[in-house]
């Protein structure tokens, strides 16, 4: 029997979502909460996946016909991310499932193509690359890595509630999403150079922009009191999950070090959010 345990990120949503010459793209905002899972490899044949997890199943399936393995795939989750919220939680078990796999048959996969089979299944985040990413969430047709992401804490609120994403993304927006083309080109160049300098603020900015255009796509009722409670706290923006419900507050990276100041004063201006959590800014790709 082989066994490994493999974990990715979850993400607060994206500091980027919207339209780049016409072709609908995001980068997502990773951070510190993981969705881990168990893969054995047995005397046998066939996939055992719990029945909650068909499209990691539906993934696997894709990825055998590409690398098979001698032996029975068992897998087993230990940690879920929570659903309908924007944590990506489809992405990360997909994503921990086929590197789990391709540790177990020994063979490398890379960003690209493990996001190519979880595209296979449905609309992808941009976690595969161990930094920050952009990437054409429904096709494929752009895949960029970025960089490494710049430090930062993340202030996760989640307002409640769930959103439907299968749903969500069978909405043709395209009339809508075509009005902000010049809303996305601004915020995403500034995401780009916040990046590529390591700069927070330029990140921060960038997100903004981007969850003002996300408005008119999802109503986002906590957005100006959490843009607020950034500028109280000395952040500098705001991310949100364009198809999910949480808002990141993008904060100095030294108020990890002051969880219970910073998730006080936030449970003070929003007391009405679901749940409050302070993580860091992660890169993504597996563990």
């Amino acid at each position: 029997m082989k066994r490994v345990v493999a974990a990715f990120p979850g993400t607060c949503g994206e500091l980027f979502q919207g339209t780049l010459d016409g072709v609908q793209c995001l980068v997502s905002c990773p951070v510190d909460r993981m969705a881990w899972l168990e893969l054995l490899l047995e005397e046998g044949e066939g996939i055992s996946v719990p029945p909650e997890m068909s499209k990691t199943r539906r993934a696997l399936e894709l990825a055998l016909t590409r690398r098979p393995l001698a032996g029975a795939l068992r897998v087993r989750r230990l940690e879920a991310l929570p659903e309908g919220k924007g944590y990506a939680s489809s992405t990360a078990d997909i994503l921990a499932a086929l590197y789990g796999l391709a540790n177990l048959s020994g063979t490398p996969l890379t960003p690209e193509e493990a996001s190519r089979i979880a595209l296979a299944v449905e609309p992808t985040d941009s976690i595969a690359w161990s930094g920050l990413a952009l990437l054409d969430h429904r096709e494929g047709r752009v895949m960029q890595f970025l960089g490494p992401p710049p430090p930062l804490a993340v202030l996760v609120v989640d307002e409640g509630g769930v959103v439907d994403t299968e749903e969500f993304n069978r909405r043709d927006s395209r009339a809508l999403l075509a009005s902000l083309a010049a809303a996305h080109k601004e915020a995403f160049a500034l995401l780009k150079k916040g990046v590529e300098r390591g700069d927070p603020a330029e990140v921060g900015e960038a997100a903004t922009l981007s969850a003002e255009a996300c408005r008119r796509v999802l109503e986002k009722p906590l957005l100006e009191r959490c843009r607020a409670l950034v500028r109280s706290l000395g952040g500098y923006g705001v991310c949100v999950a364009h198809s999910g419900t949480l808002y990141g507050l993008l904060l100095p990276v030294a108020l990890l070090n002051e969880k219970e100041h910073v998730t006080e004063a936030a449970a003070r201006a929003l007391p009405e959010a679901a749940e409050i959590r302070l993580h860091a800014l992660a890169a993504g790709g597996p563990r």
